[in-house]
């Protein structure tokens, strides 16, 4: 016979394992329902970055540096001033064997401004005033905040059910932010077959390695600076939720 002490204490422990065993049926059905809609109706990977077109402006004339008017990360508009070089005025035309004279005060060079050729930001500076350039070397790099966009990396086994158009959300590590953007193009080609050296995959010894797709996104930065070359992550989404199976949260 069961010591009635004995019989209070196991009913006590049934009582607090069956709320238990409930509340973890519970977790355990909400995360297998979340992977399954994730993998259902979106395509997602951190394996992105941000990536635009970084314009290199300098001078068309060789000369020395005399004045640099803007510093990095500051917003510079098309036609603005933003560096001037001295030229000797004799380049020329100098004789043989002598060369041309470089004045410090500019009275014997013919001075020639540098404009920014689009509305951007200062990306970096790489000429100093003092410094002594070559005709086309750069002296600004600039970037436009409204023409970057993300290139994504997609594994090969997911590339076929990303389409240009879809609606993706990015989010952005270095600002802390979410932003929406689509699939604006998608690359016919893998990563690899872009570097330097591409695996050859000819001898007998082969091994399966997973290859990826990379695509670009258009992103809507809202006016905000995404910088070029942070990490992002992606989430796409390329089926729209059904009235059977709704979409249960905002991405």
């Amino acid at each position: 016979m069961v010591p009635p002490n004995l019989a209070r204490s196991k009913r006590k422990r049934l009582f607090l394992l069956v709320p238990i065993l409930f509340i973890a049926l519970g977790a355990g059905t909400l995360l297998g329902y979340r992977y399954w809609f994730e993998s259902t109706y979106f395509v997602s990977t951190d394996n992105a970055a941000v990536t635009g077109d970084l314009i290199q402006v300098g001078s068309l004339n060789a000369g020395r540096i005399v004045a640099t008017r803007v510093d990095v990360g500051r917003a510079v508009r098309e036609g603005q001033e933003i560096a001037v070089v001295a030229m000797p005025r004799d380049i020329g035309g100098n004789a043989a064997g002598t060369a041309p004279r470089m004045g410090l005060t500019g009275t014997d060079d013919s001075l020639v401004s540098v404009y920014a050729p689009l509305n951007g930001i200062v990306a970096a500076r790489v000429g100093q005033v003092g410094g002594t350039v070559t005709a086309g070397q750069p002296i600004y790099s600039l970037m436009d905040p409204a023409q970057v966009w993300v290139r994504a990396n997609i594994e090969e086994a997911n590339a076929w059910r990303v389409r240009v158009g879809q609606t993706a959300v990015i989010h952005a590590d270095a600002l802390n932010r979410d932003f929406w953007g689509h699939v604006d193009a998608i690359t016919p080609a893998a990563a690899a077959t872009f570097s330097l050296l591409p695996s050859n995959n000819a001898s007998g010894n082969f091994t399966k390695v997973t290859q990826y797709v990379p695509i670009k996104i258009a992103v809507d930065t809202g006016g905000a600076v995404l910088p070029l070359g942070t990490s992002v992550e992606v989430r796409i989404q390329i089926r729209e939720p059904s009235k059977e199976y709704p979409m249960p949260w905002e991405p």
